[in-house]
């Protein structure tokens, strides 16, 4: 059995260099039509609740557990999504010590809605296998192919969203990156990521998660987001990801200051 922590450490000046002449490859390489087309939008959502997890706190003093606030943001994302364009399509996927496809695309959020609300949180696991996610994911899609890519728009593309919610366990591919490395090289599939995670300490690895995630960014496309029980950002961040994948900048020159002009 392979085992393959993500990593995207570079050690050495040389190796720093080749890497960033390897992002702007990819950048160039990806160069297409920035369309306004439909999104089919998969909704990873990790269920697992480690032991001591800590709730977000609300303005007016409540406290709520992690999964209460991933479904009110989720389905405000959803809601707000479908009204910017009703063609948009969601799947939902629950993520545990595998995942479970629990929902196909559809165009009505509603019905993601529900099955959000039906799930529960469950034990947390020893281990979170990549590779079975990303297996789940190729088999369940077909995504877009354009003879020209760079010139022809796509009829849609697919984003993944993953919500990944764990301080103690590092994602790991144990079977290999097959399956991801052949969704990555399409240019019309896209992954984002919101780790919600417990303050960094000495006494998890939150740190060492947002790495790893990090380094799924293998194109320079996706969204890497993390908060940390703050409910108003879970929400920003869930806001940030309404833009559409065509039409938004890298996440290096996103910039929400408003300025009053003089």
């Amino acid at each position: 059995m392979e085992t393959e922590e993500v990593s995207s450490t570079v050690s050495t000046p040389s190796e720093a260099h080749e890497a960033m002449e390897e992002f702007q490859r990819v950048l160039i390489e990806r160069h297409i039509p920035k369309v306004n087309c439909p999104e089919h939008i998969i909704l990873v959502v990790d269920v697992c609740k480690e032991e001591g997890n800590s709730p977000y706190r609300l303005a007016d003093g409540t406290k709520h557990p992690s999964m209460y606030m991933v479904k009110r943001a989720l389905t405000l994302f959803l809601l707000n999504k479908h009204s910017i364009d009703a063609q948009h399509k969601f799947a939902l996927v629950a993520l545990h010590e595998s995942p479970i496809w629990m929902h196909d695309f559809t165009n009505n959020p509603r019905d993601i809605i529900v099955e959000l609300e039906e799930l529960e949180e469950a034990a947390a696991t020893t281990h979170c296998d990549m590779s079975s996610l990303f297996d789940l994911i190729e088999q369940q899609v077909t995504l877009p192919q354009c003879s020209n890519p760079a010139v022809f728009p796509p009829e849609f593309i697919c984003r993944t969203i993953l919500l990944y919610g764990r301080s103690q366990c590092l994602p790991q591919f144990l079977e290999g990156k097959t399956a991801f490395s052949k969704l990555n090289e399409n240019p019309h599939f896209f992954l984002d990521i919101l780790y919600m995670h417990e303050t960094p300490s000495d006494d998890n690895k939150c740190e060492g998660i947002f790495d790893l995630l990090c380094g799924l960014d293998e194109s320079g496309w996706s969204y890497v987001l993390e908060v940390s029980r703050n409910a108003t950002k879970l929400h920003n961040h869930c806001g940030s990801l309404l833009a559409h994948p065509l039409q938004r900048p890298v996440q290096r020159d996103i910039n929400y200051t408003l300025t009053v002009a003089e």
